[in-house]
């Protein structure tokens, strides 16, 4: 019954994909479940939203005794190699990163999430693809594979998963649902930030690098433009419409900024969750396409992209505008739990554009969201000591 109340609370009834990371939390409720690390999981992360929810302080410090129980038998689990080739253990890693979101059992220096994404990663490689046969170990790949596209966009590294052998792994074993679809695509980007970053103006193969990097970009631009083609096709049309922020009643009661007085009305949760993936893989390819023009021109006099190469600001702009436009439909009940997760990562991308520019109307406006929407137990979690909430403070302090 706890677990039930709490996929009850966390995931929108209109979750159709078959591949998406909320498919996790079904199969690993609905298995026979064991173990005492996952089963101590379950009870940790069930506790916490239905006692954030309740605003229940007896709940919450089961919820902590609970959590405590539970990495003590992960730690016991890791300890046998056999153990690691236990889809239970792997959930459990997969559950108590899930934890990471919640104020009540976040780690206090805030490692923990980034810790249980990669550690996943480091057990799943270990395993590798012909392991993973049960309904539970692909759903986890699949819920793994999202927590770490999440993760490697913001550190700027590339995950695992992007590996050719993993990518086709994904190809052939997940649904062609196009949540699957497009997470195969978007797990590339991390790694062109990368290469991007590690750029060296003095290495003497400096413009081919360059060159190299905006051709793979291209590719990848392709890959996502076909995706969300494909996508209109299969749905008839667009999805979303533009509406006055008065229609989204939540929202709209828990915050009275009005620095975007409209947002995105989506057909379902997840036609949003599609679509805010697609938005941010896009802000984040093309400012690194044009990052890669400015770096071309510098290291080769007189040279400048053409007109149809050049990435304007109004079309980065755009990008992040719909992801502000997107967080009302997520704080909609409809959206449930996961939706206020969901705008954790736009919300800290926004922030950094707006703080980059100046822009401090829309910074408070972030701030005024983070303060007055994410107030049921739920906070981002630290990321290289750097919380959004730190991001949208500089103004509301």
């Amino acid at each position: 019954m706890l677990w039930s109340g709490f996929l009850d609370i966390y995931i929108p009834d209109d979750c159709k994909l078959k591949s998406d990371q909320f498919s996790f939390f079904k199969t690993c409720i609905g298995a026979p479940t064991s173990h005492p690390a996952l089963v101590n999981g379950l009870d940790a992360l069930s506790l916490a939203q239905v006692g954030s929810t309740n605003n229940d302080r007896r709940i919450l410090q089961e919820a902590c005794q609970a959590y405590t129980r539970a990495l003590g038998s992960l730690h016991q689990a890791l300890s046998p190699q056999e153990a690691r080739s236990d889809d239970q253990v792997l959930a459990a890693v997969m559950v108590l990163k899930v934890c990471e979101f919640y104020t009540e059992l976040a780690s206090p220096h805030g490692i923990g999430w980034g810790d249980h994404i990669r550690g996943v990663q480091n057990l799943i490689a270990v395993r590798g693809p012909d392991s993973l046969q049960s309904d539970l170990a692909l759903d986890l790949f699949a819920h793994a594979r999202h927590a770490a596209l999440c993760h490697a966009l913001i550190a700027r590294k590339a995950p695992y998963f992007a590996q050719p052998s993993w990518r086709a792994f994904g190809q052939r074993v997940l649904v062609k649902d196009q949540s699957s679809i497009i997470q195969n695509i978007a797990v590339q980007l991390p790694g062109l930030l990368e290469q991007y970053d590690g750029l060296d103006p003095r290495h003497e193969d400096h413009v081919h690098r360059i060159d190299s990097i905006i051709t793979e970009g291209a590719g990848i631009e392709q890959e996502l433009r076909t995706w969300r083609s494909d996508l209109d096709h299969s749905t008839g049309g667009p999805q979303c419409e533009t509406c006055p922020v008065a229609h989204f009643p939540s929202f709209a009661a828990l915050c009275s900024d009005r620095t975007f007085n409209t947002a995105h009305m989506f057909s379902s949760f997840t036609a949003a969750y599609l679509h805010c993936t697609y938005w941010l893989c896009l802000y984040f390819l093309r400012t690194t396409v044009r990052a890669l023009y400015i770096a071309r021109a510098t290291a080769v006099d007189g040279w400048s992209p053409g007109p149809a190469q050049v990435v304007l600001e109004e079309e980065i702009l755009a990008y992040i505008v719909n992801l502000c436009q997107c967080i009302p439909y997520f704080c909609e009940p409809a959206s449930a739990a996961a939706g206020c997760i969901e705008i954790f990562l736009p919300l800290r991308t926004a922030a950094q554009y707006f703080l980059e520019r100046g822009m401090w109307m829309q910074v408070r406006w972030i701030g005024n969201v983070r303060k007055s929407v994410l107030n049921k137990g739920l906070a981002p979690p630290c990321i290289d000591d750097m919380k959004l909430c730190d991001l949208s403070n500089i103004v509301l302090d």
